[in-house]
C-alpha cells in the first residue's frame, strides 16, 4: 500500500567465512647448553689444589663444572666429540703453565675405560637423543701421577665440544 509505513524486521547482513592453515616443520636439530646456561662454555673441571701427584687424581664433572648440556629433537642421531685440547702433543692431552705440562685424559664412563675424543684420538660418543628436555652428560677426568711435581701455579687447557647430527 502506497503511503503506508512498514518496519523492516529482516536482517540484511551477510556472513562470509573462510579458513587458513597453519603449519610448522620441525627439523632434527640440537642446541648446546641448557637454555639458561652459556652455550659457549660448560664451566671448568677442577682437580683441586694439589701438593702431591704421587697417584692419579680422578674427578667427575658437574652440571656447572664441565658436564655437557645438550638439547635435541627427540630421536635425533648424533655424535659428540671432544678435541685433544689446546695443549695436546703426540696424541696426549696436557694442561699447561708456560712450558710446563701436566698430562690428563677425559673419559665417557665412570670406570675411566673409554677415552672421549674425536676421530683423531679417542672415541666420539654416538647416541640417539631421548625424549624430553635437556641432557647432562658427565665428563670423567684423570690427572696422571707426575714425579717430580712441577712448579706451583695454575695449569689449564681448553677442550672444544663438537656435536654432529
Amino acid at each position: 500500500m502506497p503511503g503506508a509505513a512498514s518496519a523492516d524486521t529482516g536482517s540484511n547482513e551477510l556472513t562470509l567465512t573462510a579458513s587458513f592453515q597453519l603449519s610448522a616443520s620441525v627439523q632434527a636439530g640440537c642446541v648446546l647448553g641448557g637454555g639458561s646456561t652459556d652455550a659457549t662454555s660448560f664451566g671448568s673441571i677442577d682437580f683441586g689444589q694439589l701438593a702431591s701427584l704421587s697417584a692419579d687424581v680422578k674427578v667427575a664433572s658437574t652440571v656447572s663444572g664441565g658436564s655437557i648440556q645438550l638439547q635435541c629433537t627427540p630421536g635425533t642421531a648424533l655424535t659428540i666429540s671432544l678435541n685433544s685440547g689446546a695443549n695436546a702433543a703426540s696424541g696426549a692431552r696436557y694442561m699447561a703453565k708456560g712450558s710446563e705440562r701436566l698430562r690428563y685424559q677425559l673419559y665417557q664412563d665412570a670406570s675411566y675405560a673409554t677415552v672421549w675424543g674425536d676421530q683423531n684420538s679417542g672415541t666420539p660418543l654416538s647416541m640417539t637423543f631421548p625424549a624430553g628436555g635437556t641432557l647432562s652428560l658427565p665428563v670423567y677426568a684423570r690427572l696422571f701421577a707426575s714425579s717430580p711435581l712441577p712448579s706451583a701455579g695454575l695449569y689449564s687447557d681448553v677442550v672444544t665440544v663438537t656435536v654432529t647430527y
